[in-house]
């Protein structure tokens, strides 16, 4: 019956894994929310001077809000607070799906004084 159905401790990580993502997405939305993390489509912050940047970040899904705000979880993850040279794309399939990418630049800003 296990290799007719399944395994029932496969199910049981795949939800622990999904409740992980959920969160971790939750995290990033409050953020972003919250004024914690900035994202911009021009090269600098107003008012900002990057300090460090840390790469491109891509985060991709067929759902807009898993993709967006999986980058900005992907910035936290490299400990930047801003996400410079923002760009998103939308891909369609001939089924009817979209695949929804978006993209950037990492970095670590401070105060201009």
């Amino acid at each position: 019956m296990a290799l007719m159905f399944g395994s029932p401790n496969r199910k049981t990580n795949r939800t622990i894994e999904d409740a992980k993502k959920d969160q971790r997405l939750d995290m990033a939305r409050t953020l972003y929310l919250g004024g914690k993390v900035k994202i911009v489509t021009t090269e600098e912050v107003p008012n900002r001077e990057v300090l460090g940047t840390f790469g491109l970040i891509v985060c991709r899904s067929y759902n807009f809000d898993n993709a967006f705000y999986g980058l900005i979880a992907q910035a936290i993850d490299a400990n930047a607070d801003a996400i410079v040279g923002y760009r998103e794309s939308v891909s369609f399939h001939p089924e009817g799906d979209k695949f929804y990418s978006c993209y950037g630049t990492a970095v670590r800003l401070k105060k201009v004084k």
